[in-house]
């Protein structure tokens, strides 16, 4: 039976998933471990596994942020532009799912200085500009002009959006469609292999 790792001082969420997976499902485990062990659970380095195993809930080191002002406003502008996740990160120049992985930059309490000077909230000033890229999609696609295609497929694949179709089926003379279920039960009898015991 799996223990709730969380009550570990200095373990949250994403670092009991990445114990659970590298085989430690107890705080035993946990305790019982070298700090070389856990130093080589994915997302945990030397001083966060000898901090987990002293009970030092204070943070730790580990990586700083790459966060800053300039590329908090390369985001926003790669949004406004209707990028991918993936796109935006790439323009950023950061790694895969450091803005929108788990415990992303989407994620944090981030602030920044936009162009004006004004100090905003990153979460919500990236939400909003992909909500503007969204829209350019969402009016290309609806563009006789426009690369429909493209832009139905940049809506799926960045933002979620599922094909629909709508089928009107009408019988002859446009009148309605008979449509009957009939259940059968069909019995298959076992019956033991010749030669078999």
């Amino acid at each position: 039976m799996t223990e709730d790792l969380t009550s570990i001082d200095g373990v949250g969420p994403a670092i009991a998933e990445q114990l659970r997976e590298a085989g430690f499902e107890t705080v035993a485990d946990v305790e019982g471990a070298t700090v070389d062990e856990l130093a080589d659970v994915h997302m945990l380095g030397e001083s966060s596994a000898e901090a987990i195993l002293e009970g030092n809930d204070e943070p730790h080191g580990g990586r700083d942020s790459t966060f800053t002002d300039e590329l908090a406003r390369r985001a926003i502008s790669a949004a406004e532009k209707g990028k991918s996740q993936a796109g935006i990160e790439r323009e950023v120049g950061v790694g895969d799912r450091t803005i929108f992985g788990d415990d992303g930059w989407i994620d944090q309490e981030f602030t920044f200085v936009d162009e004006d000077g004004e100090q905003r909230q990153f979460s919500r000033a990236l939400r909003r500009a992909r909500g503007r890229g969204e829209d350019d999609w969402i009016h290309q696609g609806r563009d006789e002009d426009g690369d429909s295609s493209f832009a139905k497929f940049m809506l799926a694949s960045s933002y979620d959006y599922k094909k629909t179709e709508k089928r009107e089926v009408t019988g002859d003379g446009g009148g309605p469609v008979q449509v009957t279920f009939e259940e059968e039960v069909v019995e298959t009898p076992w019956e033991p292999d010749e030669g078999g015991e």
